[in-house]
């Protein structure tokens, strides 16, 4: 019995995704748009409650279709009910749980997911305006998922449905990131037009037939940057476009997010060096985040050399040359190296800007 109970306590383990808090904001991990066997998933509601925790998740929804149940010979149309039995097993665990659910017409518009519902029932509507009006008058937060969907290369097209949903109020966020699909162009969109970024699995299958979790195959997800950790706080949050998005070792979102991301991760340890006479030295950088940052040179200040690019491995200490001349300290400030992150976007070519400072 006692290895019996052992062994169950190693499999019901969760990882952590280490990325920090940053200041006034809690940094909590999401999947927005998942799905079950109540639509066209392969898996019982509390197998995704269950995966999200082990995979260190703090907040979900199932999404499951409207309009789309290839399984109702076997499992009845039941609208919300995956949400009914995934809740108590999400509470057991302190997981947030969103009832939501995805709207399924073809593209033109596609689909939406409308995320805070409170009766899903009644979005089920034979015209899609009639459908979105409802999510609407719940107070649903609307994103349009995967923009890409059936598209030329999965690249995304604007027409005049989400023009007049745009001016009507009705997209709130939209995905960037798909599984493993990202859309530059919905970036440029997001940033252009105030839209809130999201990064979803949209997974269908377990998880772990799309994702080595072995290897640490992380899913997307989306940081949203809540005051608390509460659902009300979520929601607000994303309303208010206080995101991320988190896929690949790559950060998606804007600086104003993604600077104290990135400088609440590392530290500097110069140790006990006179830097006064130059020389070379070497600086330690620690990185505490499961992001490896990829920086690369972005204009050097006169008198100093240091690597043209670097990586700051994950949960690594790096040890960085820099050779200073005499008078390349004379700065109260210390001295500045400029680099680009070129894996934290701000905008589809543009990696966020950082300075590491020498005291």
């Amino acid at each position: 019995m006692a290895l019996s109970l052992t062994v169950t306590a190693q499999l019901n383990s969760r990882r952590e995704i280490k990325i920090p808090d940053i200041p006034g904001y809690l940094t909590l991990k999401c999947d927005l748009h998942m799905h079950t066997v109540f639509s066209d998933g392969l898996v019982w509601p509390t197998v995704r409650v269950d995966e999200a925790w082990r995979e260190g998740l703090d907040v979900i929804a199932i999404s499951d279709h409207i309009e789309y149940h290839p399984f109702q010979e076997d499992i009845q149309i039941n609208f919300g009910r995956s949400y009914e039995i995934a809740k108590p097993r999400a509470e057991m665990y302190g997981l947030i749980i969103i009832q939501a659910a995805e709207i399924t017409r073809q593209m033109p518009p596609g689909h939406f997911n409308c995320l805070f519902l409170d009766d899903v029932a009644a979005i089920d509507q034979p015209d899609f305006w009639d459908a979105i009006g409802e999510a609407q008058r719940q107070g649903a937060f609307i994103m349009w998922n995967h923009p890409g969907w059936r598209q030329e290369d999965e690249v995304p097209i604007w027409y005049d449905e989400h023009t007049r949903l745009y001016d009507q109020g009705l997209m709130h966020g939209m995905e960037v990131v798909n599984g493993r699909s990202y859309y530059s162009l919905a970036l440029e969109w997001c940033v252009e037009k105030k839209i809130t970024m999201i990064g979803t699995s949209d997974i269908h299958s377990p998880i772990g037939m799309d994702y080595d979790l072995s290897l640490n195959d992380q899913r997307p997800v989306t940081l949203v940057f809540a005051t608390d950790r509460t659902e009300e706080a979520v929601k607000e949050a994303l309303f208010d476009g206080r995101t991320a998005v988190y896929s690949d070792d790559m950060l998606i979102g804007s600086e104003e997010f993604l600077n104290p991301l990135f400088y609440h991760s590392i530290e500097l340890v110069n140790g006990d060096q006179d830097f006064s006479s130059g020389g070379t030295f070497y600086i330690q950088v620690i990185n505490r985040s499961e992001i490896p940052f990829h920086l690369i040179s972005n204009g050097k200040p006169e008198g100093v050399e240091y690597p043209e690019e670097i990586t700051l491995h994950a949960e690594r200490t790096v040890m960085m040359p820099v050779k200073l001349s005499r008078n390349a300290t004379n700065n109260t400030h210390g001295v500045i190296l400029l680099y680009e992150v070129k894996n934290l976007l701000i905008n589809k070519d543009t990696g966020l800007a950082v300075e590491l400072v020498i005291q």
